[in-house]
């Protein structure tokens, strides 16, 4: 099993991470360093303090004037929605649990205000560190820019973001304003040692086409400004001081993925159809409304997952009331149809926290999901108003997160009628057909399809939870990550018994887990009879391509080859083979002519498909 680091020479490196923005970028690395700003304590006087407080003000106001900038700087490469992420942040800066508790802070403790800053700041990423886990910390980013905006426009530093152009940015974490400012001095693509695929950086880098490769543990203790790097945001690699063979392998991949991505534009336009006329739908996995660009230009039919917990993390769940929601429904829904748009409800737990959860040992196996909408009514009820309202507007899908067993799933659907009542009896527009539908991401559901399928208008599989539930797997946890294998026979056999059940039923059935944009899988998944792939959308191109060079028989096949296989390499090894005689395989076409060994995988350890 590869490790995280693999050393294959005395100076070249190649460090493992998560691929989150595609492409391969060839360039010196900038080191940009925001290591923890050390602040001391000032002690000042009672007269000194209304100065304190005043010298607070003035930095608040330009540290508002700096996202005021990237605002606008974010409206004009992403257009005119892009900019939430930074208002979000520029909201914060007066946030009464920011703001009036350092100017409290100040006056208590007669100290400095960038003392102040630190202290308050600090005390509240710790508390979401310890009640939260990746997804929070993936957004933790943006809380850490606040205070260290605050602190230098406190000190009258100069602002980070300036940097040389053509480098690739090496970081221990970045900021989505980081990105979007780099952008504008033409960098490369991004490396850091923290963050996941679904961060603020991550959906930025890959709005903007900047490739990006996150988790890479260690890397930016490992590297200098200046050392020539690889960034591989397709397999999620960074190759540090390459080798001269390695250097002219990414060469020839560089320029194969640039024609690749010419190739592609002529499929966006085309149906996600086999050569023997079977049609699939590709859908995207959306989270943002400034993402929403991004579905004509991958060629989309229409979102399969926009996630709304984004909203609440973003704002808290004070600040997102029913009309609220409503108009950022409505927004999304107009620009969609006539293609629909699939609301995932609120999805928390695990490692999707607010502060009105419990603290949990172990969150993944407690209170989340469906589960938290059943116990917080305030939550589920005027999010349940606001789409139903909002259905009246073009199509809308309800999905249900995280259901578990058929009787809550039962106290759903009643809940749903009564809400339904109400707009009724209010004389509120709606579509009354809205179809419903629940994520398969727990084995007794998976086992249960048959009977869900009776009581459901549709399935969405999320891999990711049923990967890591049916393994055992905590694909966070570094000591057991590598176990983490989507395509382990165990999976694939619940995914292929919840399509069958979903069939028997008449109901369409989605995938919407990370495996839905991984060409490797599209085979497979194709064979089994799924209906809907769905996925981040820079992944949809390839994804159709793989459909368009391939029989459906063919597919069906090697699913079936597939499912009686006894492990997951079985399963990576028959589906490459497949896909190199094929012609269709992303790495395949990438390593094309590339020195390969007896196992069919390419001779450097540095230059291994992963």
């Amino acid at each position: 099993m590869e490790q995280r680091q693999v050393q294959t020479e005395a100076q070249e490196r190649v460090f493992v991470g998560i691929p989150a923005a595609p492409g391969i970028a060839i360039g010196p690395a900038y080191l940009f360093n925001k290591r923890e700003v050390v602040v001391e304590a000032r002690r000042i006087s009672e007269a000194e303090v209304a100065a304190e407080l005043e010298r607070f003000e003035q930095a608040v106001q330009r540290a508002e004037r700096d996202l005021d900038k990237i605002s606008s700087v974010a409206r004009e490469k992403l257009g005119e929605e892009s900019a939430a992420v930074f208002e979000a942040q520029r909201l914060m800066l007066r946030d009464a649990e920011l703001y009036d508790r350092i100017r409290e802070y100040i006056q208590t403790h007669h100290c400095n205000a960038d003392y102040a800053v630190a202290q308050v700041l600090d005390e509240l990423i710790q508390r979401v560190e310890v009640r939260s886990n990746a997804y929070l910390r993936e957004r933790l980013a943006d809380l850490i820019d606040v205070k260290e905006r605050l602190i230098r426009h406190l000190r009258r530093e100069k602002l980070l973001s300036a940097v040389d152009p053509e480098h690739i940015i090496v970081a221990e974490n970045l900021s989505a304003a980081d990105v979007v400012l780099f952008s504008r001095r033409g960098i490369l693509g991004c490396a850091t040692d923290h963050g996941g695929p679904t961060s603020h950086v991550s959906i930025m880098a890959r709005a903007l086409g900047v490739p990006a490769v996150v988790s890479l543990h260690g890397l930016s203790d490992s590297v200098q400004t200046g050392d020539l790097v690889i960034l591989d945001g397709i397999q999620g690699r960074v190759v540090v001081n390459p080798r001269p063979e390695t250097l002219a392998v990414y060469r020839t991949r560089q320029e194969r993925y640039r024609r690749l991505l010419q190739d592609q534009q002529h499929l966006i336009p085309l149906p996600a159809e086999t050569l023997d006329g079977h049609r699939f739908i590709l859908r995207a996995n959306l989270e943002l409304i400034e993402e929403l660009d991004l579905l004509k230009k991958f060629g989309a039919e229409g979102i399969g997952l926009f996630r709304t917990e984004v909203l609440f993390l973003m704002r808290g769940p004070l600040n997102v009331s029913e009309d609220y929601q409503l108009h950022v429904y409505r927004q999304i829904i107009e620009r969609v149809k006539p293609e629909p748009t699939t609301f995932r409800l609120l999805d928390l737990g695990g490692d999707k926290m607010l502060p009105i959860a419990h603290r949990e040992h172990n969150p993944f196996l407690g209170w989340r999901g469906l589960r938290v909408l059943l116990d917080r009514p305030e939550l589920l009820l005027p999010q349940l108003r606001a789409l139903l309202r909002a259905s009246a507007h073009g199509p809308v899908r309800i999905l249900v997160p995280m259901v578990t067993a058929l009787d809550e799933y039962h106290r759903f659907l009643e809940i749903l009628e009564k809400v339904k009542s109400e707009l009724r009896a209010r004389g509120e527009p709606f579509d009354e057909t809205v179809p419903v539908g629940i994520m398969v991401e727990v084995p007794s559901v998976a086992l249960m399809a048959d009977l869900f399928a009776e009581e459901a208008d549709f399935f969405s599989i999320g891999t990711n939870d049923l990967t890591q539930y049916t393994l055992a797997v905590d694909r966070g946890n570094d000591l057991v990550s590598q176990r983490y294998e989507a395509l382990h026979p165990a999976v694939l056999r619940l995914v292929k018994h919840t399509i069958e059940a979903g069939h028997r039923h008449g109901i369409p059935v989605s995938l919407c887990g990370e495996l839905a944009g991984d060409p490797q899988a599209t085979p497979i998944l194709a064979g089994m009879g799924l209906d809907e792939f769905s996925a981040a959308p820079p992944y949809l191109p390839e994804v159709k391509r793989v459909i368009r060079a391939m029989q459906f028989q063919e597919a069906q096949a090697l699913a079936a080859q597939a499912l009686q296989c006894r492990t997951a390499s079985e399963v990576s090894a028959l589906v490459n083979e497949w896909l190199q005689e094929h012609g269709c395989g992303l790495l395949q076409y990438m390593q094309a002519d590339e020195p390969m060994t007896g196992n069919g995988r390419t001779a450097p350890s540095s230059l291994q498909a992963s």
